[in-house]
């Protein structure tokens, strides 16, 4: 009897200390995981938030402001508009002219950044009680074209005092975080891709800050997809899209790369097993597609991910956007009436 309790003992106490093994061994295994892999293809990574250029520069109490840039007042084919929203006191209640250097990358080709410096203007009328208001252009110079109609590009930008040379004796720090626009087009279409872009760019930065998101959809990637098209695309009910009427035809995951040199590919959707995402560019540098995803570790993000076969795709026509979109009193919408200025102040965009 006394051997077989020891035994007991003997076998509780191993499978005990190699549960303790295991148990040590999760968080060391959670916190290397840098990429996942889905069902359907491909490895998936979050994409880089900071740029090593320029790293060693103090952070500025400086945001982006998305929910300036998203309406249709901003929006342009040629060039860029960037707001800042300036919590820096010193920034704020100076008047020094300040210069900001862009890193200007478009996501179909990563391989290939530009540097711009563009005059930063602050607007005193619009200063609030905690911040400044300032914004610049990012434009193309004469005969260039780094700045194009239907992309969409990346932005890090750092702020420098006006100055006769530019380094590091002139840096003031940098603007916390990357910076995503989309540019827009003339069609409909066109018009759409961009507001659909902005308004999930506006969603991902409020995250990433911390900052109250919008309250028309819950933490699923499936209803982010949904609410980020439902404002603009026909067959949508209180906001959110109908894919039944979108995409009666899916294409496959390898028809991508094809695809995008036929049309952009910002907004379409993705299937795979398990989950659901946005597309925003095919990167033919890295041979993988830039993404906007809800519900990424609880969370939103944008990715990097090689493509899959088996994906399904669906690619956003003419005909899948509703019409009255931009005029929905039936004439053009006025200066500044865009969809997102609506939901700003909390009136109903649609029926």
């Amino acid at each position: 009897m006394q051997s077989r309790v020891c035994i007991c003992v003997l076998l509780l106490s191993s499978c005990l200390l190699m549960f303790s093994d295991e148990a040590r061994a999760w968080p060391f295994r959670l916190r290397s995981n840098t990429s996942r892999t889905y069902g359907g293809g491909g490895s998936v990574g979050v994409a880089p938030k900071s740029d090593p250029d320029s790293a060693e520069y103090r952070s500025l109490r400086v945001y982006f402001g998305y929910d300036q840039a998203k309406t249709l007042d901003a929006a342009f084919a040629d060039r860029i508009r960037v707001f800042l929203r300036v919590r820096e006191e010193p920034l704020a209640d100076s008047r020094e002219d300040l210069v900001a250097e862009v890193k200007l990358t478009d996501l179909s080709n990563s391989a290939t950044s530009h540097v711009k410096w563009c005059p930063v203007s602050f607007d005193r009328n619009a200063a609030q009680q905690s911040e400044q208001l300032a914004t610049f252009e990012v434009a193309n110079a004469m005969d260039e074209a780094v700045i194009q109609p239907q992309k969409v590009y990346r932005l890090f930008v750092t702020l420098h005092r006006k100055s006769a040379e530019y380094g590091k004796d002139s840096v003031v720090g940098r603007v916390p975080g990357p910076y995503y626009v989309a540019t827009s087009g003339g069609t409909l279409l066109q018009k759409a891709r961009q507001q659909i872009a902005m308004r999930t760019f506006r969603e991902w930065y409020c995250t990433e800050r911390g900052w109250p998101r919008d309250g028309g959809y819950r933490m699923d990637c499936h209803a982010y997809y949904l609410w980020a098209t439902g404002s603009h695309t026909v067959g949508a009910n209180r906001g959110q899209a109908n894919l039944g009427r979108l995409f009666r035809v899916f294409r496959s995951g390898s028809e991508i790369r094809h695809l995008t040199r036929e049309a952009p590919i910002h907004g379409d959707y993705v299937r795979i097993p398990g989950h659901t995402f946005m597309l925003l560019a095919y990167d033919e540098h890295l041979g993988k597609v830039w993404t906007m995803e809800g519900n990424f570790g609880s969370s939103i993000e944008i990715a990097l991910r090689s493509v899959g076969s088996g994906w399904q795709v669906g690619h956003l026509e003419d005909e899948d956007i509703r019409p009255e979109v931009f005029q929905d009193d039936g004439s053009a919408a006025a200066p500044g009436d865009s969809l997102a200025l609506r939901e700003l102040t909390g009136q109903l965009a649609l029926p």
